[in-house]
């Protein structure tokens, strides 16, 4: 009898362990497809001190919204970079004063299908495509520039937080703006 009973116990001890295992994995703030196609570990640093081989590619940062803008029949929204802890969750960097609290732009096909509530969102992971940097200049260094592809935010209320992904083709690209610089090249 005593034996059946541990063996019972742990069995469901494993059960346990595999249920809060699937839990925790499956409360990511992002699809896992993005997982899959974003460059691992890029941050902010990494995007401004090496842009060009990143120009293409999908990365996920996090940030809080600074400001939006109209341009070039965009949306834009300027974003303070926040990194991402291990479930892409982001918090204010260790120095507000290193790259990693520096500033990025996203750019959004179509503000009419964006959220409503994105502008009480607190914080934000991005994941985007790598579209160069801006001509503006910070304090001489560019800003890079990511086309938005999915954003989970997280309002200072909860009836705030949303997300939006964008449901265009993805073999339908838009020229860039001017204004961006790719591969060194300004268009």
């Amino acid at each position: 009898m005593r034996d059946t009973w541990r063996l019972s116990t742990a069995g469901m001890t494993l059960f346990i362990m595999v249920v809060i295992t699937a839990i925790i994995g499956g409360c990511s703030p992002l699809p896992r497809k993005y997982l899959g196609q974003a460059e691992p570990g890029v941050t902010l640093t990494a995007l401004r001190n090496a842009p060009t081989q990143y120009q293409g590619k999908v990365v996920i940062l996090g940030g809080t919204l600074l400001a939006e803008e109209e341009r070039d029949g965009r949306f834009w929204l300027h974003v303070r970079n926040r990194p991402l802890d291990t479930e892409y969750r982001p918090h204010l960097p260790g120095d507000r004063e290193s790259t990693e609290g520096g500033t990025y732009w996203v750019m959004v096909k179509d503000r009419r299908e964006f959220p409503p509530q994105y502008r009480h969102w607190a914080r934000m992971t991005v994941v985007g495509r790598v579209a160069g940097t801006t001509s503006y200049t910070v304090h001489d260094a560019h800003e890079p520039v990511l086309t938005l592809l999915y954003v989970r935010g997280w309002g200072i209320s909860s009836s705030h937080d949303g997300a939006w992904e964008d449901t265009t083709d993805g073999n339908y690209f838009l020229p860039p703006p001017s204004g961006i610089i790719e591969g060194g090249q300004q268009k």
